[in-house]
């Protein structure tokens, strides 16, 4: 518009995904991690393990707060790096540990 230059941008944010130049979606799983780390971090005292609701309830908690930030635009994950996208689930799988009391039983068991 009226001559104007459009400087280069390495990545540009529409509907919410994080296109990058390559198509990596590196910076997109990031920040799906940083976001789904937030709210486990305010519902902690909520679905930590020593917190006084039900699974049932912490499950409901776990989707409709964590899973729809942790799922929106996920069919850009088929193709993002695997190495990425264990990073994800590193945060999933100590989530469900720790709401589900789970990490206690196998220390006490391995003799921690």
């Amino acid at each position: 518009m009226l001559n104007a230059r459009i400087p280069w941008q390495r990545s540009y944010k529409y509907l919410g995904v994080t296109l990058d130049k390559n198509l990596h979606f590196r910076e997109h799983i990031a920040r799906v991690r940083k976001n789904t780390l937030f709210y486990i971090a305010r519902l902690g005292a909520m679905l930590g393990r020593k917190s006084k609701l039900s699974r049932r309830n912490k499950r409901a908690l776990y989707k409709m707060c964590i899973r729809t930030v942790m799922t929106y635009a996920s069919p850009v994950f088929a193709h993002a790096d695997p190495k990425v996208l264990y990073r994800l689930q590193v945060v999933q799988n100590k989530f469900c540990r720790a709401a589900t009391d789970a990490h206690g039983a196998s220390m006490n068991q391995n003799g921690s």
